[in-house]
């Protein structure tokens, strides 16, 4: 596959293939034209925003989104193009829409996303929680402890991650939260949980990710939850071995306790 740098099509070209049918060739020209992120492919996107096709103003986001890869160009006029598309009335536009209010800022973004964590369709809350990971706001936070309880097991997953390794936030809220997810049906939240309650050295996390590292030795996300249990800063230059020696060690000093929230 060509590198989008190095694609050669004319900016009408890219236009007209991020509207094919395959959809990875698509997304191939609309990466080519975040490359690009010229003032002809604001302008061309800009009217797109504008169309009377849904397909069309939803493409219109992707490409906003994304404008000027690595050094982004006209940050504000695609913030203010996108924003407005959040009033679309079709639902797969404002789905779109918060993915790339999220690429452009997603900080500035949050308080116009947060609405959305209790909408009818499991994918914008699915969207509101992949936005709000890494957001370091009070409101954000509450949002996604909010959606760590939804029906969706996506949303759920995308929550927790969000307030388990995306946030360096400690409370007791936010222990309960994870704790309670420890419980939860879908494999994949129960993961995130032990994770975050890992990083935040919380002792009930030890057992399982003593499971998880004897199960995959190279679970690069698990051992840094045991190193940071443990209260290694980098877990590196430890082999698995040793974490789990310590976590064995730990344990039968009284793991079952919670560290102190600091």
């Amino acid at each position: 596959m060509t590198s989008p740098a190095d694609d050669n099509r004319s900016i009408p070209e890219l236009f007209n293939a991020a509207f094919e049918g395959d959809n990875d060739a698509a997304w191939d020209a609309v990466a080519a034209l975040h490359w690009r992120g010229s003032k002809d492919v604001l302008d061309r996107a800009l009217a797109l925003a504008c169309s009377r096709d849904p397909k069309e103003r939803g493409r219109a986001a992707d490409i906003l989104g994304q404008i000027g890869i690595p050094d982004r160009t006209f940050p504000d006029q695609c913030f203010a193009a996108v924003l407005r598309l959040l009033a679309d009335d079709d639902q797969q536009v404002v789905f779109d829409a918060i993915f790339a209010l999220h690429h452009i800022d997603r900080s500035r973004a949050a308080p116009y996303i947060i609405p959305f964590a209790h909408h009818s369709w499991d994918n914008i809350r699915y969207a509101v929680a992949f936005a709000l990971g890494a957001v370091d706001s009070v409101e954000a936070q509450t949002t996604l402890l909010s959606l760590m309880t939804d029906r969706d097991p996506e949303v759920r997953n995308w929550a927790t991650f969000g307030i388990g390794q995306q946030s360096d936030a400690d409370s007791d809220a936010i222990r309960h939260a994870l704790k309670n997810q420890l419980c939860d049906a879908d494999p994949d939240v129960r993961y995130e949980a032990i994770i975050g309650l890992g990083r935040r050295r919380d002792r009930r996390a030890l057992g399982f990710l003593k499971t998880m590292l004897h199960d995959d030795p190279d679970d690069v996300f698990a051992r840094e939850a045991a190193a940071k249990l443990l209260g290694i800063n980098e877990s590196g230059d430890r082999a698995t071995d040793e974490l789990l020696g310590s976590l064995q060690r730990l344990q039968r000093w009284g793991g079952d306790r919670k560290t102190d929230s600091s």
